[in-house]
């Protein structure tokens, strides 16, 4: 009788274990299944990817770096990480945005070092902004509240299920590099600008506050909290110098831009203003710490 006892004891504690495993997959399934394999975002690029799917969900507005993070509207943000309309909430008397997604929420107000996950209140490095009447949100706080890793790849922000394996980027990658022939160029705002960047270049196309152009160079550090190294400061600086000779000459580009080639590494401060020929504002910034030396032009009298 002992002995059967015994084994029956056995089996029940073989059997929970059984069962929690089960319970747990099943936990883990929930929480995914609302979840996309893969979002693709690009600063300075109106197209996001979802699952590796080309051409991309047009955008009217694009995505921008500011302080080292990716800001997104939050209604495209949204609806790229699996977030129904009905589920992405405003409340123009707080200026709170809210988005549900399956068991997750998370809240975040504009101007407030803070988002609230699931109830929680946590403090983050950066405010949701207002920009031209626009809510833009840190795009990884968001998809990390919601149940994404976030990574950054070869310049493309990457979310995809927390655990899961990062996703084939192959597609995008191909739809990128073949969209736009290399060397063909448009205008911006006067500026004349490659459409496929030789370098890691970042151009913005978004004019907010009467910015006229915004290019970002990327040097060695971490961005989100990934290795950033053997970044070609020099030929982005030259590409960058191209760039802005095109509307404000070669002798204020050169200079403009030696500036900036100053920072090849994290550990080094820039903040610097010159004029342009039509009174444009110029202005190099780059915190110490900062893995991104910004050069922003505003049209005269912003």
């Amino acid at each position: 009788m002992r002995k059967l006892i015994t084994v029956l004891m056995i089996c029940c504690f073989v059997l929970g274990l059984t069962t929690g495993a089960l319970a747990e997959q099943v936990d883990v399934y929930d929480q995914n299944k609302d979840l996309v394999k893969s979002v693709v975002f690009i600063e300075g690029r109106s197209e996001y990817f979802v699952n590796g799917q080309t051409p991309g969900v047009k955008m009217d507005v694009a995505p921008y770096i500011a302080q080292d993070r990716t800001f997104v509207p939050v209604r495209y943000l949204g609806n790229a990480l699996g977030v129904a309309n009905e589920h992405i909430y405003w409340d123009s008397t707080t200026n709170k945005a809210k988005l549900v997604l399956g068991n997750n929420s998370t809240e975040l107000t504009i101007g407030q070092k803070q988002i609230v996950v699931n109830g929680l209140s946590l403090g983050i490095d950066v405010a949701p902004e207002l920009q031209s009447g626009r809510t833009f949100l840190p795009a990884r706080f968001v998809a990390e509240a919601l149940g994404y890793q976030v990574d950054f790849v070869d310049g493309l922000v990457v979310c995809y299920p927390k655990g899961m394996e990062k996703p084939d980027l192959s597609a995008v990658k191909q739809y990128l590099g073949q969209q736009v022939p290399q060397g063909e160029t448009y205008n911006l705002n006067g500026y004349t600008v490659p459409k496929n960047p030789e370098t890691e270049i970042l151009i913005s196309n978004s004019k907010i506050n009467n910015v006229e152009i915004k290019l970002g160079i990327i040097v060695n550090g971490y961005v989100n909290g990934v290795l950033m190294h053997n970044r070609d400061v020099a030929k982005q600086c030259d590409e960058a110098e191209q760039i802005l000779a095109s509307k404000l000459g070669a002798n204020l580009a050169k200079q403009v831009v030696d500036v900036a080639r100053t920072k090849t590494t994290q550990k080094v401060r820039l903040e610097k203003d010159f004029t342009g020929p039509n009174g444009e504002v110029v202005q190099i910034t780059s915190g110490w710490g900062d893995t991104t030396t910004g050069i922003t032009v505003w049209s005269k009298g912003a």
